[in-house]
């Protein structure tokens, strides 16, 4: 059943959107699909990929397929599984995008929450409806608390007052009322279950928001999607990613801890009889600086920089080494540096870099490169490194990013 279904959405989704959504499907194939037969929805994304439950999706026609996928492709590339995380219950958050995208998407297909369904309009903004909703959560639960007690108070009173459940067979215990208000409560306590798993994964990453901001800067075919939910995707491009929050994603996924003993923190938990740990991060990355002639004094300054901050986070060594057509000395650095001996200023050439890392007995986990990244594309063979190429500035990124990022992530230095 589950290589039907996922030939389905192959056929369904993927191909048909290579065609006639461009944009859509650009996003989709920057996440991984998977399966996850535990999700009580159909499907959901965050954290870099989008799972499906094939039993639900095998319910669906086609029509609500598609627009399962459409509705979390918008969200993607409006980065509300990324960005912008308020602090609210999980289906808080899932309803507040709902409304969003119902408010710049004609849903036909499948039934998504709407602004006049909470009495609310439909021109504001995400942060704005988790806000208003948790407000209105608060008033409800407090009008629901009022109307259990007076109910329990009309139940005691009304006994025998001629209503519907004076009709009610002898001996059954039940009420048609109180059986259907069961349905309902059952019924929401589900739908409640469903909003919080389709949130599930969503969490503040500025990594992934960097990628999706080059799926939009790159886009120039928006397929059927209107122009007013076209221009406040691109209106979330006006916010400028923090580098150094791109940089710390990175270094976090190729990050790993040493454990020390030391008698200098002794272990409370066994009363100070035995030693206590010291954790220190370490880390296997690369880092490569361009000092071929294009590169100017100033970038280098900013290169060596960005460098030094790995020591705030409390990296104790970094492997550095400087490159133009060939590969320099590599040098770990144990601290901040202030005066950096340049050697090279000749042409690029990124292929040094990338034969290294694939005969290195290091085991790199991944290489960061600044460069203006004016050279020929490197070809990669064996073991594919995570690369983030980091340049000096826009201009360079303009010119270069389009060639390099197809092997890496890229992110600009905006000092």
């Amino acid at each position: 059943m589950e290589d039907v279904v996922s030939e389905r959405i192959s056929k369904i989704i993927y191909d048909n959107w290579f065609l006639t959504e461009p944009a859509l499907h650009s996003v989709l194939c920057g996440h991984e699909l998977l399966k996850n037969l535990k999700m009580p929805v159909a499907v959901r994304c965050g954290r870099g990929k989008i799972e499906y439950n094939p039993k639900i999706v095998k319910t669906l026609n086609n029509n609500n397929l598609e627009e399962s996928f459409r509705a979390e492709a918008i969200r993607i590339m409006l980065k509300h599984p990324y960005q912008r995380q308020p602090e609210c219950p999980a289906e808080v958050r899932t309803t507040a995008s709902n409304i969003v995208l119902s408010c710049n998407y004609d849903f036909k297909y499948i039934v998504i929450d709407k602004a006049a369904d909470f009495q609310l309009p439909d021109t504001e903004y995400f942060e704005w409806y988790c806000a208003k909703l948790m407000t209105n959560t608060d008033t409800s639960d407090s009008q629901s608390q009022q109307s259990d007690n007076q109910q329990d108070s009309n139940n005691k009173s009304s006994s025998g007052n001629g209503s519907e459940n004076d009709n009610k067979p002898s001996g059954d215990p039940s009420s048609s009322s109180n059986g259907q208000q069961s349905d309902n409560q059952s019924e929401t306590s589900d739908n409640q279950s469903a909003k919080s798993s389709l949130s599930e994964l969503w969490e503040e990453n500025e990594f992934e928001c960097s990628r999706i901001n080059e799926i939009i800067e790159n886009t120039t075919s928006w397929g059927t999607l209107p122009g007013d939910l076209v221009e406040k995707i691109k209106a979330t491009l006006k916010a400028q990613i923090d580098y150094r929050k791109v940089l710390s994603g990175f270094r976090a996924s190729v990050i790993s801890s040493r454990r020390n003993l030391t008698r200098m923190r002794p272990n409370r938990r066994t009363d100070f009889q035995n030693l206590g740990s010291v954790y220190k991060m370490r880390t296997n990355l690369l880092v490569a600086v361009d000092v071929s002639g294009s590169i100017s004094t100033k970038m280098l300054q900013k290169f060596y920089s960005v460098i030094n901050r790995f020591f705030k986070y409390g990296i104790e060594s970094i492997d550095t080494v400087q490159f133009d057509t060939e590969l320099g000395e590599i040098i770990p650095l144990k601290k901040a540096q202030t005066d950096i001996k340049v050697i090279g200023r000749g042409g690029t050439n990124f292929q040094p870099v990338f034969d290294f890392f694939r005969e290195s007995k290091s085991h790199y986990d991944g290489i960061i490169i600044f460069t203006d990244g004016c050279a020929p594309e490197p070809e990669i063979i064996g073991r594919k490194p995570k690369v983030l190429w980091i340049f000096p500035d826009k201009n360079c990124e303009k010119s270069s990013a389009d060639l390099l990022r197809k092997y890496g992530r890229c992110c600009v230095i905006e000092c």
